[in-house]
Protein backbone atom coordinates (compact mmCIF):
# COMPACT_ATOMS: atom_id res chain seq x y z
CA UNK A 1 0.00 0.00 0.00
CA UNK A 2 1.42 3.77 -1.04
CA UNK A 3 2.07 6.04 2.07
CA UNK A 4 -0.68 8.11 2.54
CA UNK A 5 0.00 11.52 3.82
CA UNK A 6 -2.12 13.97 6.59
CA UNK A 7 -3.32 16.92 5.86
CA UNK A 8 -1.95 18.09 8.95
CA UNK A 9 2.44 17.28 8.92
CA UNK A 10 2.36 13.89 10.92
CA UNK A 11 5.49 13.34 13.75
CA UNK A 12 7.68 11.66 12.36
CA UNK A 13 10.44 11.96 15.11
CA UNK A 14 8.66 12.35 18.26
CA UNK A 15 10.82 13.84 21.11
CA UNK A 16 10.14 11.15 23.53
CA UNK A 17 10.37 12.21 26.99
CA UNK A 18 13.55 11.84 28.44
CA UNK A 19 11.90 11.21 32.06
CA UNK A 20 12.14 8.32 34.04
CA UNK A 21 8.51 7.73 32.99
CA UNK A 22 6.45 9.46 30.26
CA UNK A 23 2.91 9.80 29.96
CA UNK A 24 1.70 7.64 27.72
CA UNK A 25 -2.31 6.98 25.70
CA UNK A 26 -3.53 3.48 25.36
CA UNK A 27 -5.88 2.81 22.74
CA UNK A 28 -7.52 -0.85 22.55
CA UNK A 29 -9.27 -1.80 19.36
CA UNK A 30 -12.01 -4.78 18.60
CA UNK A 31 -12.80 -5.12 14.98
CA UNK A 32 -14.32 -2.94 12.12
CA UNK A 33 -16.56 -0.60 14.10
CA UNK A 34 -14.50 0.80 16.29
CA UNK A 35 -11.46 0.85 13.95
CA UNK A 36 -13.67 2.42 11.50
CA UNK A 37 -14.80 5.18 15.04
CA UNK A 38 -11.64 5.44 16.30
CA UNK A 39 -9.26 5.58 13.81
CA UNK A 40 -9.80 9.21 13.14
CA UNK A 41 -9.31 10.54 16.56
CA UNK A 42 -6.07 8.85 16.72
CA UNK A 43 -5.01 10.36 13.13
CA UNK A 44 -5.80 13.85 14.94
CA UNK A 45 -4.17 12.91 18.25
CA UNK A 46 -1.08 11.86 16.83
CA UNK A 47 -0.90 14.79 14.15
CA UNK A 48 -1.21 17.07 16.91
CA UNK A 49 0.73 15.63 20.38
CA UNK A 50 3.90 14.11 20.57
CA UNK A 51 2.66 11.90 23.75
CA UNK A 52 3.29 8.06 23.01
CA UNK A 53 0.60 6.16 21.93
CA UNK A 54 0.32 2.21 22.03
CA UNK A 55 -2.47 1.22 19.55
CA UNK A 56 -3.28 -2.32 20.74
CA UNK A 57 -5.85 -4.56 18.40
CA UNK A 58 -6.84 -7.34 20.45
CA UNK A 59 -9.16 -9.48 18.65
CA UNK A 60 -7.66 -10.81 15.70
CA UNK A 61 -4.21 -10.37 14.44
CA UNK A 62 -5.64 -9.64 10.96
CA UNK A 63 -6.34 -6.22 11.45
CA UNK A 64 -2.72 -5.01 11.67
CA UNK A 65 -2.94 -4.98 8.28
CA UNK A 66 -6.25 -3.23 7.62
CA UNK A 67 -5.77 -0.45 5.79
CA UNK A 68 -6.79 2.19 8.14
CA UNK A 69 -4.52 1.02 10.83
CA UNK A 70 -1.75 0.79 7.85
CA UNK A 71 -2.55 5.09 7.66
CA UNK A 72 -1.54 5.14 10.94
CA UNK A 73 1.79 3.61 10.89
CA UNK A 74 3.03 6.71 9.28
CA UNK A 75 2.89 8.10 12.84
CA UNK A 76 6.43 8.10 14.55
CA UNK A 77 4.58 8.67 17.95
CA UNK A 78 2.73 5.38 17.42
CA UNK A 79 3.48 1.90 18.43
CA UNK A 80 0.91 -0.65 16.58
CA UNK A 81 0.42 -3.90 18.31
CA UNK A 82 -1.48 -7.22 18.68
CA UNK A 83 -2.18 -8.12 22.43
CA UNK A 84 0.00 -11.56 22.37
CA UNK A 85 2.50 -9.73 21.41
CA UNK A 86 3.44 -8.18 24.93
CA UNK A 87 3.49 -11.66 26.13
CA UNK A 88 5.66 -15.02 25.79
CA UNK A 89 3.42 -18.18 24.85
CA UNK A 90 4.82 -19.77 28.02
CA UNK A 91 3.33 -16.88 29.98
CA UNK A 92 -0.23 -17.81 29.01
CA UNK A 93 -2.25 -20.50 28.74
CA UNK A 94 -2.68 -21.82 25.63
CA UNK A 95 -6.70 -21.62 25.87
CA UNK A 96 -6.51 -18.39 26.64
CA UNK A 97 -4.23 -17.13 24.40
CA UNK A 98 -5.96 -19.14 21.23
CA UNK A 99 -9.08 -18.44 22.10
CA UNK A 100 -9.83 -15.50 24.86
CA UNK A 101 -10.02 -12.56 23.07
CA UNK A 102 -12.00 -13.81 19.80
CA UNK A 103 -14.82 -15.39 22.20
CA UNK A 104 -14.58 -13.24 24.95
CA UNK A 105 -18.55 -12.75 25.63
CA UNK A 106 -18.69 -16.88 25.67
CA UNK A 107 -16.22 -17.09 28.27
CA UNK A 108 -17.97 -14.38 30.27
CA UNK A 109 -21.07 -16.72 30.59
CA UNK A 110 -18.92 -19.48 31.90
CA UNK A 111 -17.28 -16.77 34.70
CA UNK A 112 -21.41 -17.11 35.85
CA UNK A 113 -20.89 -21.10 36.24
CA UNK A 114 -17.01 -21.40 37.44
CA UNK A 115 -15.47 -19.11 39.92
CA UNK A 116 -12.45 -21.13 39.30
CA UNK A 117 -12.09 -19.95 35.74
CA UNK A 118 -12.67 -16.45 36.47
CA UNK A 119 -9.87 -16.56 39.31
CA UNK A 120 -7.61 -18.06 36.54
CA UNK A 121 -8.69 -15.41 33.80
CA UNK A 122 -7.97 -13.10 36.63
CA UNK A 123 -4.18 -14.13 37.40
CA UNK A 124 -3.71 -13.74 33.60
CA UNK A 125 -5.35 -10.46 32.60
CA UNK A 126 -3.21 -8.94 35.35
CA UNK A 127 0.16 -10.51 34.03
CA UNK A 128 -1.34 -8.79 30.42
CA UNK A 129 -1.64 -5.21 32.32
CA UNK A 130 1.09 -5.26 33.76
CA UNK A 131 3.30 -5.64 30.58
CA UNK A 132 1.09 -3.18 28.63
CA UNK A 133 1.27 -0.61 31.23
CA UNK A 134 4.80 -1.65 32.91
CA UNK A 135 5.75 1.11 34.65
CA UNK A 136 3.74 3.98 33.23
CA UNK A 137 2.51 6.27 35.81
CA UNK A 138 0.44 8.55 34.16
CA UNK A 139 -1.84 7.89 31.35
CA UNK A 140 -5.36 7.44 29.86
CA UNK A 141 -6.67 4.21 28.59
CA UNK A 142 -9.71 4.35 25.47
CA UNK A 143 -11.83 1.18 24.67
CA UNK A 144 -15.00 1.37 22.32
CA UNK A 145 -18.59 1.31 23.68
CA UNK A 146 -17.77 -2.31 25.15
CA UNK A 147 -18.27 -3.88 28.81
CA UNK A 148 -16.90 -7.59 28.84
CA UNK A 149 -15.18 -8.90 31.46
CA UNK A 150 -11.60 -8.72 29.92
CA UNK A 151 -12.47 -4.75 29.62
CA UNK A 152 -13.91 -4.21 33.33
CA UNK A 153 -10.94 -6.06 34.61
CA UNK A 154 -8.56 -3.59 32.79
CA UNK A 155 -10.06 -0.09 33.35
CA UNK A 156 -9.78 -1.82 36.77
CA UNK A 157 -6.69 -1.88 37.04
CA UNK A 158 -5.95 1.11 35.32
CA UNK A 159 -8.02 2.99 37.54
CA UNK A 160 -5.88 1.69 40.51
CA UNK A 161 -3.02 3.17 38.57
CA UNK A 162 -4.82 6.83 38.85
CA UNK A 163 -5.33 6.27 34.91
CA UNK A 164 -8.18 8.64 33.39
CA UNK A 165 -10.68 5.81 31.49
CA UNK A 166 -12.68 6.32 28.92
CA UNK A 167 -15.49 4.63 26.07
CA UNK A 168 -14.93 5.82 23.02
CA UNK A 169 -17.47 5.56 20.16
CA UNK A 170 -17.83 2.16 18.56
CA UNK A 171 -20.47 3.35 16.11
CA UNK A 172 -23.24 6.02 16.40
CA UNK A 173 -27.35 5.07 16.40
CA UNK A 174 -28.75 3.80 13.12
CA UNK A 175 -31.80 3.44 14.86
CA UNK A 176 -34.35 6.55 16.69
CA UNK A 177 -36.21 3.71 19.08
CA UNK A 178 -35.48 2.42 21.95
CA UNK A 179 -36.74 -0.86 21.57
CA UNK A 180 -34.36 -2.27 18.66
CA UNK A 181 -33.23 -6.06 18.64
CA UNK A 182 -35.56 -8.42 18.38
CA UNK A 183 -36.15 -9.68 22.11
CA UNK A 184 -36.79 -5.72 23.31
CA UNK A 185 -40.48 -5.53 24.62
CA UNK A 186 -39.94 -3.23 27.01
CA UNK A 187 -37.62 -0.58 27.85
CA UNK A 188 -35.69 -3.02 30.40
CA UNK A 189 -33.80 -3.13 27.07
CA UNK A 190 -31.68 0.18 28.26
CA UNK A 191 -30.30 -1.83 31.62
CA UNK A 192 -27.39 -3.18 28.85
CA UNK A 193 -25.66 0.14 29.22
CA UNK A 194 -25.92 0.62 33.12
CA UNK A 195 -22.48 -1.40 33.08
CA UNK A 196 -20.66 1.74 31.04
CA UNK A 197 -20.38 3.48 34.30
CA UNK A 198 -16.63 1.78 35.19
CA UNK A 199 -15.28 4.48 32.79
CA UNK A 200 -14.63 7.83 33.86
CA UNK A 201 -16.05 9.17 30.83
CA UNK A 202 -18.34 7.80 27.96
CA UNK A 203 -17.86 9.93 24.75
CA UNK A 204 -20.82 9.80 22.33
CA UNK A 205 -21.38 11.51 18.84
CA UNK A 206 -24.60 13.07 19.93
CA UNK A 207 -28.00 13.50 21.81
CA UNK A 208 -29.17 10.47 20.53
CA UNK A 209 -26.37 7.92 21.78
CA UNK A 210 -26.57 9.90 25.07
CA UNK A 211 -29.79 8.85 25.96
CA UNK A 212 -28.77 5.22 26.52
CA UNK A 213 -26.49 6.07 29.03
CA UNK A 214 -28.54 9.20 31.00
CA UNK A 215 -30.38 6.87 33.37
CA UNK A 216 -27.02 5.43 34.56
CA UNK A 217 -24.49 7.96 34.71
CA UNK A 218 -23.68 11.30 36.07
CA UNK A 219 -24.17 13.61 33.06
CA UNK A 220 -20.78 15.35 33.21
CA UNK A 221 -19.46 11.27 32.74
CA UNK A 222 -21.58 11.29 29.32
CA UNK A 223 -19.55 13.40 26.49
CA UNK A 224 -21.37 14.37 23.26
CA UNK A 225 -18.31 15.34 21.02
CA UNK A 226 -19.72 14.59 17.56
CA UNK A 227 -18.92 12.03 15.07
CA UNK A 228 -15.28 11.12 14.42
CA UNK A 229 -16.11 8.86 11.76
CA UNK A 230 -17.95 10.88 9.39
CA UNK A 231 -16.92 14.53 10.23
CA UNK A 232 -15.88 16.06 7.05
CA UNK A 233 -12.20 16.31 8.05
CA UNK A 234 -12.00 12.56 7.68
CA UNK A 235 -14.14 12.16 4.95
CA UNK A 236 -11.65 14.24 3.03
CA UNK A 237 -8.14 12.04 4.61
CA UNK A 238 -10.00 8.74 4.43
CA UNK A 239 -10.87 9.62 0.71
CA UNK A 240 -7.43 9.02 0.09
CA UNK A 241 -6.17 5.52 1.07
CA UNK A 242 -10.12 3.55 0.69
CA UNK A 243 -9.88 1.19 -1.91
CA UNK A 244 -11.01 2.03 -5.12
CA UNK A 245 -13.86 -0.63 -6.41
CA UNK A 246 -15.71 -1.43 -9.77
CA UNK A 247 -17.50 -4.20 -11.61
CA UNK A 248 -16.81 -4.74 -15.55
CA UNK A 249 -20.80 -5.98 -15.41
CA UNK A 250 -21.96 -2.36 -13.68
CA UNK A 251 -20.91 -0.80 -16.34
CA UNK A 252 -23.60 1.39 -17.78
CA UNK A 253 -26.12 0.76 -15.50
CA UNK A 254 -27.68 2.00 -12.37
CA UNK A 255 -24.90 0.58 -9.42
CA UNK A 256 -27.10 0.13 -6.15
CA UNK A 257 -25.60 -1.36 -3.19
CA UNK A 258 -28.34 -2.94 -0.34
CA UNK A 259 -26.95 -2.89 3.08
CA UNK A 260 -28.45 -5.41 5.32
CA UNK A 261 -28.40 -5.20 9.42
CA UNK A 262 -27.38 -8.58 11.18
CA UNK A 263 -29.99 -11.48 12.23
CA UNK A 264 -30.20 -9.92 15.89
CA UNK A 265 -32.49 -7.54 14.62
CA UNK A 266 -36.62 -7.65 13.80
CA UNK A 267 -36.49 -7.66 10.27
CA UNK A 268 -39.02 -9.07 8.26
CA UNK A 269 -36.24 -11.59 5.73
CA UNK A 270 -38.54 -12.68 3.76
CA UNK A 271 -39.96 -9.39 2.11
CA UNK A 272 -35.90 -8.26 1.88
CA UNK A 273 -35.87 -11.28 -0.44
CA UNK A 274 -38.83 -9.83 -2.31
CA UNK A 275 -37.40 -6.68 -2.53
CA UNK A 276 -34.08 -7.93 -3.78
CA UNK A 277 -36.15 -9.93 -6.90
CA UNK A 278 -38.00 -6.37 -7.03
CA UNK A 279 -34.76 -4.28 -7.93
CA UNK A 280 -33.01 -7.25 -9.87
CA UNK A 281 -36.22 -7.25 -12.25
CA UNK A 282 -34.81 -4.33 -13.85
CA UNK A 283 -32.07 -4.99 -16.18
CA UNK A 284 -31.15 -1.35 -16.65
CA UNK A 285 -29.94 -2.00 -12.83
CA UNK A 286 -26.83 -3.61 -10.89
CA UNK A 287 -27.11 -4.96 -7.12
CA UNK A 288 -24.74 -5.40 -4.56
CA UNK A 289 -26.08 -6.62 -1.26
CA UNK A 290 -23.76 -6.27 1.50
CA UNK A 291 -24.73 -8.69 4.61
CA UNK A 292 -23.53 -7.21 7.76
CA UNK A 293 -19.77 -8.28 8.42
CA UNK A 294 -20.59 -10.14 11.85
CA UNK A 295 -23.54 -11.98 10.89
CA UNK A 296 -22.45 -15.44 10.75
CA UNK A 297 -25.77 -16.64 9.28
CA UNK A 298 -25.87 -14.40 6.36
CA UNK A 299 -25.85 -16.60 3.69
CA UNK A 300 -28.57 -18.75 4.87
CA UNK A 301 -30.43 -15.52 3.33
CA UNK A 302 -28.60 -15.98 -0.16
CA UNK A 303 -29.36 -19.59 0.08
CA UNK A 304 -33.04 -18.57 1.19
CA UNK A 305 -33.09 -15.79 -1.66
CA UNK A 306 -32.27 -18.50 -4.41
CA UNK A 307 -34.78 -21.65 -2.58
CA UNK A 308 -37.72 -19.12 -2.97
CA UNK A 309 -36.63 -17.76 -6.03
CA UNK A 310 -34.87 -19.90 -8.43
CA UNK A 311 -34.32 -18.15 -11.49
CA UNK A 312 -31.78 -15.80 -9.10
CA UNK A 313 -29.15 -17.90 -9.18
CA UNK A 314 -29.26 -16.56 -13.02
CA UNK A 315 -28.93 -12.98 -12.32
CA UNK A 316 -25.54 -13.61 -9.87
CA UNK A 317 -22.94 -11.37 -11.67
CA UNK A 318 -25.11 -10.35 -14.21
CA UNK A 319 -27.04 -7.53 -12.40
CA UNK A 320 -26.83 -9.07 -8.83
CA UNK A 321 -24.03 -9.54 -6.45
CA UNK A 322 -23.53 -10.41 -2.43
CA UNK A 323 -20.59 -9.19 -0.17
CA UNK A 324 -20.24 -10.56 3.30
CA UNK A 325 -17.40 -9.55 5.56
CA UNK A 326 -15.32 -8.47 2.68
CA UNK A 327 -16.02 -5.36 0.51
CA UNK A 328 -15.48 -2.18 2.18
CA UNK A 329 -18.10 -0.36 3.13
CA UNK A 330 -16.63 3.31 1.93
CA UNK A 331 -15.59 1.78 -1.23
CA UNK A 332 -19.24 0.46 -2.01
CA UNK A 333 -20.51 3.78 -0.85
CA UNK A 334 -18.30 5.54 -3.46
CA UNK A 335 -19.25 2.97 -6.34
CA UNK A 336 -22.95 3.42 -6.27
CA UNK A 337 -25.31 5.77 -7.98
CA UNK A 338 -28.27 5.20 -5.01
CA UNK A 339 -27.89 3.85 -1.18
CA UNK A 340 -30.12 1.36 0.08
CA UNK A 341 -29.84 0.83 4.21
CA UNK A 342 -31.76 -1.45 6.33
CA UNK A 343 -30.19 0.57 9.28
CA UNK A 344 -26.49 0.77 9.55
CA UNK A 345 -24.66 3.72 9.84
CA UNK A 346 -22.36 3.21 6.98
CA UNK A 347 -24.84 5.47 4.34
CA UNK A 348 -24.14 8.42 6.10
CA UNK A 349 -21.31 9.98 4.68
CA UNK A 350 -23.11 9.22 0.97
CA UNK A 351 -25.75 11.70 2.90
CA UNK A 352 -22.41 14.03 3.43
CA UNK A 353 -21.83 14.26 -0.30
CA UNK A 354 -25.73 14.45 -1.30
CA UNK A 355 -25.78 11.17 -2.81
CA UNK A 356 -29.11 9.27 -2.40
CA UNK A 357 -30.35 7.63 0.55
CA UNK A 358 -33.27 5.48 0.54
CA UNK A 359 -34.66 3.46 3.74
CA UNK A 360 -37.36 0.80 3.07
CA UNK A 361 -38.66 0.98 6.36
CA UNK A 362 -41.59 -1.76 5.65
CA UNK A 363 -38.58 -4.35 6.22
CA UNK A 364 -38.23 -4.02 9.71
CA UNK A 365 -39.66 -2.79 13.54
CA UNK A 366 -37.57 0.08 14.25
CA UNK A 367 -37.63 3.82 13.10
CA UNK A 368 -34.43 4.62 11.17
CA UNK A 369 -32.75 7.64 12.26
CA UNK A 370 -32.38 8.54 8.56
CA UNK A 371 -35.70 8.22 7.55
CA UNK A 372 -36.71 10.16 10.85
CA UNK A 373 -34.28 13.49 10.48
CA UNK A 374 -35.21 12.88 6.07
CA UNK A 375 -38.41 12.08 4.99
CA UNK A 376 -37.79 11.96 1.37
CA UNK A 377 -35.41 8.61 2.13
CA UNK A 378 -38.29 6.77 3.42
CA UNK A 379 -40.08 4.23 1.61
CA UNK A 380 -43.44 2.55 3.06
CA UNK A 381 -43.80 0.23 0.66
CA UNK A 382 -42.82 -1.59 -2.44
CA UNK A 383 -44.87 0.50 -4.57
CA UNK A 384 -42.33 3.87 -3.54
CA UNK A 385 -39.52 1.15 -4.13
CA UNK A 386 -40.09 0.43 -7.81
CA UNK A 387 -41.15 3.94 -8.40
CA UNK A 388 -38.25 5.45 -7.03
CA UNK A 389 -35.70 2.68 -8.95
CA UNK A 390 -37.82 3.55 -12.25
CA UNK A 391 -36.72 7.44 -11.05
CA UNK A 392 -33.09 6.46 -10.64
CA UNK A 393 -32.74 4.86 -14.05
CA UNK A 394 -33.98 7.62 -15.85
CA UNK A 395 -31.43 9.94 -13.88
CA UNK A 396 -28.89 8.51 -11.70
CA UNK A 397 -28.11 12.43 -10.26
CA UNK A 398 -31.81 12.54 -8.64
CA UNK A 399 -31.73 14.32 -5.59
CA UNK A 400 -34.43 13.35 -3.32
CA UNK A 401 -33.12 15.25 -0.10
CA UNK A 402 -34.98 18.10 1.36
CA UNK A 403 -31.94 20.50 1.68
CA UNK A 404 -32.85 21.79 5.36
CA UNK A 405 -33.62 18.50 6.94
CA UNK A 406 -30.33 17.47 5.05
CA UNK A 407 -28.33 19.83 7.07
CA UNK A 408 -30.62 19.43 10.51
CA UNK A 409 -29.34 15.56 9.93
CA UNK A 410 -25.46 16.84 9.70
CA UNK A 411 -25.77 19.91 12.29
CA UNK A 412 -27.20 17.39 15.11
CA UNK A 413 -25.67 13.93 14.26
CA UNK A 414 -22.15 14.28 12.53
CA UNK A 415 -21.11 17.91 13.71
CA UNK A 416 -22.24 18.32 17.35
CA UNK A 417 -22.18 21.13 17.91
CA UNK A 418 -20.07 21.88 15.13
CA UNK A 419 -17.61 20.64 12.41
CA UNK A 420 -14.53 21.00 14.41
CA UNK A 421 -14.98 16.83 15.74
CA UNK A 422 -11.60 15.84 16.04
CA UNK A 423 -10.06 18.64 17.10
CA UNK A 424 -12.71 18.84 20.07
CA UNK A 425 -11.96 14.99 20.52
CA UNK A 426 -8.24 16.17 21.08
CA UNK A 427 -8.60 18.55 23.31
CA UNK A 428 -10.65 16.14 25.80
CA UNK A 429 -8.22 13.15 26.00
CA UNK A 430 -5.32 15.80 26.67
CA UNK A 431 -7.69 16.83 29.40
CA UNK A 432 -8.44 13.44 30.40
CA UNK A 433 -4.50 12.71 30.53
CA UNK A 434 -3.76 15.69 32.61
CA UNK A 435 -5.78 13.99 35.19
CA UNK A 436 -8.37 16.91 35.26
CA UNK A 437 -12.19 16.23 35.17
Amino acid sequence: MNEVKANTKPIKNVPISKTKDPAKAFFFLRHNNDIDHITPILYKWLSTESIPTEIIIYTDRGFLDDERINFLKQFGNAKISYINDFFKKKDIPYWFNRFYFKYDTKFDNLFKKHVFIRRKVDEIIQKIAKRIFKDTKKGIVAFDWTVTYFVQQMVKIAKEKGFMTVSLPHGDRPFANFMETTNDLDYSCLDRYKPYKIFDYVVVPNALCSKRYENYMNKYSIKILGSPRYCKEWMNICSKFIPQFDLAESKNKLKIVFFLRNMGFPIFWEEVVRTIKLITQFPEVYLIVKHHPRNKQAKKLTKKLIGIYPDIKRKLDKNLKFMYSKGNSSALVNWADLVIDLGTSATWEAIGTNKSVLMPEYLHANCSTVAYYIKGSEVKCRDELYDAIKGFIQNKKWNIYDETERKRFIKEVIDVPDDKVLERYCKFLKICLDGEK
